[in-house]
């Protein structure tokens, strides 16, 4: 089976989801070729394979730029599902996080649902979506196939005293973590003032990551102040890093206003570290997948209450040494995507 992704393994230094799909695929004898416009046209392919299709397309600042490409990616479509190839559109978000043209965006989304042959969601909640938003989807093939986990992809050779040393935590306190990209709907600002309204007892708040959205910086440091508690490394944080601030942390607060799935909650629990999530999108089934004692749901907004509840639980639940992750195993995930895919091209 050929199949061309877009990305299919580019993006693995900010997101290697894909990475890891297409790689596992790949083992399993599927031919995964990268996304070109001239791989498209020039090769066949069983399935074109399709993620965070309006971000790529409508990204650039010049509107008309970004119109032409529309353009082209539809035409294209077109040719190849005359040749035979199907198209397989993976839901990640319910809306993109950052459109410079949204009346192209939506005209071109509009036009692309058409063409799909199938799509695939990582939660149930994203495929009941998907087909209240776009009716004409419901009759189409659409299969449920969880996120994998981040396990063993990057380093993981220290310990959780190395760790807090690195970072100057002290022995009495715990450490609340945030890592990833800062952008708004992250809610990151809001998280800030609600820790230091709390003003928990030897706890420490560390936001770490890189500002998709450079006010938030102003705004972020605004919230801090002069607290002390209040720990900012804004930037890029390298692969080889991650595991210093997750096997330090006590507890990771995602106070996401807008939540679908989430990379950021599984690459906590590849880490070991419990999270505080909103009752959202596909944390209620990774709930059910993890465990009460690895995810803990809050519902309505993050304020005070839900925070001083988190804190207490990630200190006092008892919980085994690792999360059981054995439902997000890559190869279980990549042998439901093979089985999709036949049922698509038969």
């Amino acid at each position: 089976m050929k199949i061309i992704a877009w990305p299919a393994f580019k993006t693995k230094y900010r997101n290697p989801y894909n990475w890891l799909l297409y790689s596992c695929l790949v083992k399993k004898g599927m031919k995964v070729t990268e996304f070109s416009l001239n791989k498209l046209l020039r090769q066949h392919h069983d399935i074109f394979h399709l993620h965070w299709v309006m971000e790529n397309i409508v990204r650039h600042p010049n509107q008309f730029l970004a119109a032409l490409r529309a353009i082209t990616m539809l035409l294209a479509i077109d040719w190849v599902r005359a040749r035979g190839t199907k198209i397989v559109w993976t839901i990640h978000d319910q809306y993109p996080h950052s459109i410079l043209h949204p009346q192209l965006a939506a005209w071109f989304q509009s036009e692309f649902i058409k063409r799909i042959d199938g799509c695939i969601s990582h939660c149930q909640v994203s495929k009941e979506w998907v087909e209240s938003t776009w009716p004409e989807l419901s009759d189409r093939p659409h299969a449920v196939i969880p996120h994998g986990h981040y396990r063993q992809v990057y380093a993981d050779n220290t310990n959780r005293e190395a760790a807090r040393e690195t970072l100057n935590i002290p022995p009495d306190h715990h450490l609340l973590l945030f890592l990833g990209y800062i952008d708004h709907y992250k809610n990151v600002p809001h998280l800030v003032q609600v820790f230091r309204e709390l003003d928990p007892t030897n706890w420490i708040l560390l936001v770490a990551g890189k500002l998709e959205v450079p006010e938030l910086k102003s705004q972020i440091s605004q919230a801090a102040g002069n607290d002390s508690r209040v720990k900012l490394e804004f930037g890029y944080i390298p692969d080889q890093k991650l595991q210093t601030y997750f096997r330090a942390a006590s507890l990771v607060a995602l106070p996401f206003q807008e939540i679908l799935n989430s990379g950021s909650s599984l690459l906590a629990l590849s880490f070991d570290c419990p999270i505080l999530v909103p009752e959202k999108g596909a944390m209620v089934e990774l709930e059910e997948q993890v465990g009460q004692d690895w995810v803990k749901m809050y519902g309505g907004e993050f304020t005070t209450e839900v925070l001083e509840s988190g804190l207490e639980w990630a200190v006092s639940q008892e919980r085994s040494p690792q999360p059981n992750l054995e439902q997000l195993e890559w190869s279980e995930l990549t042998q439901q995507t093979v089985e999709y895919y036949q049922k698509i091209i038969t």
